[in-house]
């Protein structure tokens, strides 16, 4: 006989009825026999089988009941402290995993703070940074296309079920089966190469982690859940970055890596500077694979987290002299904590700002007034808990240029998409988009000459990459200003052939940055929505300009732009799945606006075109095209890629896919990484 899947009654009967074994009608917030009784009517709970309150929402009235009664000792009890501003490396952190401290800033989560100390005693740890939504539920499907099954499976918040992402399965760990070699390699390359752009940890913090995990001679008993979570992940970003060769399987052990690190989320995700980190960290590796989690919620958790924090306001230096009690008058901050909060509030509002400006939607960060000035360049080294020199080598030069770019890419989605004036200091609309050019372009002047006038070979490679940043964020700022908008519905002819040849610049740049050289960051979530939107305004312009775009360039240069987009979103989609639908929307368009410009080219020239050979292989409705007067503001909503309000099936974008550990990693993925000495700690 099979065996059946067992289901758990829900349980009705009070605790004093069930404990008697007598019928019991289940009212609350009393059952009738309690009531009788005189005597408190408990509920039970099958699962912990414990008791339980029969009413959440009596509970909790009568608890802000009892603190606000001052009768009542627990009205008198010491309220809870402020985040420590301290800066503990991640092998000293390890007091606050067990349960995460609670958050009582004057810009907390909950208005109310009665509120928040009842919610407190009755939160788990686990939900994590925001207490509103829980940080398990965003760890669950990835950015995805919309589905009805809606970001999370069935199965993956129930505790009782075996699949449960709240009740991680013991499996092989991975990180302990790739060698020291190359751990080192790997390791190297996130120092020389990632690190700088997001600098989430300090150097020294990370190579202590490290050190715990693959020489803890050097670093004893420092293995930690959160040790292991930030060399998991850090290991995970360096594999898909180094892999010359076998992408797809570098890219499903990169994942492995990850999933095995949300294992330590519940220690790991704290109400503090450490569980920021952690999941800023997470973060930047979902960038590379948006299938893993969804972006725009832990985005949303993370700008919380900063206002939580205090992260957006500057607090004043450290007091150099205490009185006589022997405490500060004025409780500051070191250089080295203003460093570090500067760093995780920039790194947090480059983020929010990247993923908004996707999602077209309202930052919540501030994007103008910012208080908080930019960390510091020089390398960590030179960044101790005792002093700054600010003599040090300069080597963290790409975030602060990464987040300037970022700050026109707000002011313009702020102005033309959320209603927000243009400045005062600008008599016209016009006059403003000439200025948000003239600036994206200094910028990357600034870059190009710093480039060029760089000693140090170290950085060639990094300046290379950031010019490659630099040649792909001018041509779509360009897109974005004079593409149509709210407070520019139909851009005139100059604006639109403007949009045309810098969204095929955008298409072009992206390429390049997936087929560039070893150990650069590839992301896959920004290149992918960048080129969509260029796309869609490609196609505009090339129904709504035909005679302008005829007389300035030839069918076999416009034919080859048009397959930039489809090249483009083939290499996302080694990575990306959700490409390859990109792509099929795309060429859906295509065939319809193709067609309609070749067309007017035979009328213009009064000959029969020959046949066409389309892009990509036919199907039902391949020439199909919508009618004209198509909003091009609402291209999103046209096409529903992207469009969360569309019901759409999606496939599934995790497919159960594994390989084996590579018993030669070097030869696995061409790594070429040679014999690095142990990891040192830098001066601290």
């Amino acid at each position: 006989m099979q065996n059946r899947l067992k289901v758990r009654r829900r349980v009705l009967a009070c605790a004093r009825c069930r404990k008697r074994k007598l019928s019991c009608d289940g009212k609350v917030p009393s059952c009738t026999r309690c009531l009788d009784a005189s005597v408190p009517c408990v509920g039970f709970d099958s699962s912990t089988q414990s008791e339980a309150p029969r009413s959440l929402a009596d509970f909790l009235e009568n608890h802000i009941r009892s603190l606000d009664n001052p009768a009542s000792p627990t009205s008198t009890r010491i309220p809870p402290p402020r985040p420590s501003l301290a800066f503990p490396s991640p092998t000293a952190s390890n007091d606050s995993e067990a349960r995460p401290p609670i958050l009582h800033a004057n810009k907390s989560t909950y208005a109310d703070d009665l509120v928040s100390q009842a919610m407190q005693d009755i939160t788990p740890s686990f939900l994590g940074i925001s207490q509103t939504t829980p940080i398990l539920s965003c760890v669950v499907k990835g950015t995805q296309l919309p589905s009805r099954k809606g970001p999370m499976g069935s199965n993956d918040l129930d505790e009782n079920h075996p699949k449960s992402i709240m009740n991680p399965q013991p499996s092989a760990n991975t990180l302990e089966r790739i060698d020291h070699k190359i751990a080192n390699g790997l390791f190297h390359n996130y120092l020389d190469r990632v690190i700088t752009q997001y600098p989430i940890y300090h150097r020294s913090d990370v190579t202590a982690a490290f050190n715990s995990i693959y020489y803890p001679a050097s670093n004893p008993n420092n293995d930690s859940p959160r040790n292991r979570f930030i060399v998991s992940i850090i290991m995970a970003i360096s594999l898909s970055t180094a892999a010359r060769t076998q992408q797809k399987k570098a890219n499903a052990l990169a994942y492995t890596l990850v999933h095995q690190a949300m294992q330590y989320i519940p220690s790991v995700a704290t109400n503090d500077i450490s569980g920021l980190q952690a999941i800023l960290l997470l973060t930047q590796y979902i960038f590379l694979n948006p299938e893993m989690a969804d972006l725009w919620l832990l985005t949303g958790l993370i700008s919380q987290a900063v206002i939580d924090l205090g992260l957006h306001h500057e607090l004043p230096d450290e007091p150099k002299k205490r009185p006589a009690s022997g405490l500060p008058e004025n409780p500051g901050v070191s250089a080295y904590e203003r460093d570090m909060r500067r760093r995780l509030f920039w790194c947090a509002w480059e983020m929010e700002v990247g993923v908004c400006s996707i999602f077209q939607r309202p930052v919540n960060l501030p994007i103008r007034n910012i208080e908080v000035a930019f960390p510091v360049e020089v390398d960590d080294v030179a960044v101790t808990r005792d002093r700054i020199d600010f003599t040090g080598r300069i080597s963290k030069f790409t975030s602060r240029r990464i987040c300037l770019f970022r700050l026109v890419e707000a002011e313009i989605f702020a102005v033309t998409r959320h209603g927000q004036p243009v400045p005062k200091q600008f008599n016209s609309f016009e006059h403003w988009m000439q200025d948000c050019e003239q600036r994206i372009i200094d910028w990357q002047s600034e870059i190009y000459a710093n480039a060029s006038a760089n000693q140090d070979r170290g950085f060639d490679e990094r300046w290379k990459e950031m010019k490659l940043y630099s040649d792909i964020a001018v041509p779509y700022i360009f897109v974005v200003l004079h593409r149509p908008s709210s407070l520019n519905p139909t851009p005139s002819t100059a604006q639109l052939m403007t949009a045309f040849v810098n969204a095929v610049k955008v298409a072009e740049g992206y390429w390049k940055q997936h087929n560039a050289d070893f150990g650069r960051i590839k992301y896959v979530f920004h290149p992918c929505h960048h080129v969509f939107n260029s796309a869609d305004i490609f196609l505009h312009a090339l129904q709504r300009c035909k005679q302008e775009i005829s007389e300035l360039y030839p069918w076999k240069t416009i034919e080859q732009w048009m397959g930039c987009f489809s090249a483009c979103f083939l290499v996302v989609a080694e990575r990306w799945t959700v490409a390859k639908r990109c792509l099929e929307e795309y060429e859906r368009e295509l065939a319809g606006v193709k067609k309609e410009y070749t067309d007017f080219l035979a009328h213009k020239a009064a000959l029969v075109p020959k046949p066409l050979t389309p892009i990509g292989e036919p199907v039902e409705g391949f020439y199909a095209y919508q009618q004209h007067g198509v909003d091009a503001s609402s291209s999103m909503k046209c096409w529903n890629v992207f469009d969360a309000a569309t019901t759409g099936e999606a496939a599934n974008l995790l497919p159960p896919v594994t390989y084996n550990i590579p018993h030669d990693w070097n030869q696995e993925f061409n790594f070429n990484f040679v014999e690095s000495p142990l990891v040192s700690l830098a001066p601290s």
